[in-house]
């Protein structure tokens, strides 16, 4: 039932005729290997991402894409609607922190990345106003580069009516009308921000269409237990969320490779980010939902990729 439901599927889409073909002649089998080898093929995606609007990433599982600009400060929200965004709303007169990306505790910068919206709380002290959303920082990436401090928030203002300081400890602060207008507009648990100095870069189709094949390249070689076409995906100056180096990483993967389990491999809900940056580099956040099962491990939970898009090939600088 399962197989005829894929084929059903399958068959709907684009390549329908080409699809049946291979049915007919040779069986559910080289369909499914069919559609993995079109998964793996950047002119597969870039049909796909035809009528798509990927100018800030692409999104399978997310309610509200924000934008903080932090240099105009601007805060623009997105609607995610299946293939395109919807503007709901841009403030502006923002309160945002130091210029420059933060590093350290107390350096007073709103930082730059990929944030999710990790909690809603109402604040004890008034100064905060009513409500607030606590942001990821640090992410992983930022952990890895040995970023710290904490404590980042999209906030209110006080309630008393109080001025305050025309720059933030390093949160982004809207008025209070506003932050109950946010509140009412998005779902925070499946919300997203894009912090950037100076505004986001727009993303090429090409470059999603790339990230996507090189992402289910890279799954075909886990799969597979193909070890060097696998590490290869790997940047030198990799460091996974706990510290871990490529050439530990390296081993440890050569290790588990060697003993040919096979492997069920599942990606779904795939969110890709660009990465706000100083150094100017074509970075992105991937995350997906992931499900893995071997004879040995089982997995199902959120995974993060941290990646650098450069020569047409992704290359991971982190991993979660």
């Amino acid at each position: 039932m399962k197989k005829l439901l894929i084929l059903l599927l399958v068959s709907m889409s684009l390549y329908a005729n080409i699809v049946v073909d291979i049915y007919r002649q040779n069986g559910i089998g080289a369909v499914e290997s069919y559609i993995k080898e079109q998964l793996q093929s950047k002119s597969y995606w870039d049909e796909q991402l035809k009528k798509s609007d990927i100018r800030y990433g692409y999104y399978e599982n997310l309610d509200s894409l924000l934008i903080a600009n932090k240099k105009a400060k601007e805060l623009t929200i997105y609607k995610s609607e299946k293939s395109s965004l919807e503007l709901l709303a841009k403030y502006e007169n923002v309160i945002v922190g130091a210029d420059g990306d933060k590093f350290k505790e107390g350096d007073l910068k709103t930082p730059l990345g990929v944030y999710n919206l990790r909690k809603r709380f109402t604040p004890k002290d008034q100064f905060y106003g009513p409500l607030a959303f606590v942001l990821s920082y640090p992410n992983t990436y930022d952990k890895v580069q040995g970023k710290d401090g904490h404590g980042i928030w999209i906030h209110g203002s006080p309630l008393d009516g109080s001025s305050r300081n025309p720059m933030s400890k390093g949160c982004i602060v809207l008025d209070n009308d506003t932050i109950k207008l946010l509140d009412k507009n998005l779902k925070h648990k499946k919300s997203i921000i894009l912090v950037s100095e100076e505004g986001m870069q727009k993303v090429e189709k090409s470059e999603i269409s790339i990230i996507l094949s090189e992402l289910f390249k890279w799954k075909s070689a886990w799969r597979k237990s193909d070890v060097d076409t696998y590490l290869d995906f790997y940047s030198e100056s990799f460091k996974r969320y706990d510290g871990m180096k490529k050439r530990n990483f390296s081993r440890m993967k050569k290790t588990i490779f060697s003993r040919k389990q096979k492997k069920k491999i599942i990606f779904k809900n795939i969110n890709i980010s660009p990465y706000p940056n100083e150094s100017g580099r074509r970075l992105f956040k991937v995350a997906f939902y992931e499900i893995y099962k071997s004879k040995s491990y089982k997995f199902k939970g959120n995974k993060e990729l941290f990646i650098e898009l450069k020569d047409n090939k992704f290359s991971i600088i982190s991993e979660k």
